[in-house]
């Protein structure tokens, strides 16, 4: 009479391996929901920002214009960004038809850090450059 092994045992260590290996995935997928979000709403903010900063003749009503929207932008219902710091940079034009530059920088918590052994993420940072059209320029 042979006798056969049984995979059982098997079985239920490869079955406890793929389980601990998918919650893992679950979690490191789960903690970039944050970063995403928040590179998204200041992507947004950044571009708004550059779009109201090429759209007036005097730089310095282009300038808190531009970083009201860009705050406005950020601030927004849509963004749920809760949790996120951001930074909001506006470089207005040097004169007229020059271009200026809007940053965003941002910080999203990092989930299940203390899980993983991660560190902090840092801050990122999305830009626009705009220049408004010679026809603007001329504006006054």
């Amino acid at each position: 009479m042979i006798l056969k092994k049984s995979e059982r045992g098997q079985a239920l260590a490869e079955t406890a391996l793929f389980a601990s290996l998918a919650i893992l995935m679950a979690f490191g997928l789960l903690s970039w929901i944050p970063v995403h979000r928040a590179r998204t709403a200041a992507t947004a903010a950044a571009y708004a920002c550059a779009q109201f900063l090429s759209q007036s003749p005097n730089t310095a009503r282009a300038s808190a214009n531009a970083r009201q929207v860009a705050w406005q932008t950020l601030n927004a219902d849509w963004s749920a960004t809760r949790g996120g710091s951001y930074r909001v940079q506006v470089t207005p034009p040097s004169g007229p038809g020059q271009p200026g530059q809007c940053a965003v920088s941002f910080h999203a918590p990092t989930l299940f850090s203390g899980l993983f052994g991660q560190g902090d993420g840092g801050w990122g940072t999305e830009w626009f450059i705009s220049r408004s059209e010679t026809w603007k320029a001329r504006w006054r």
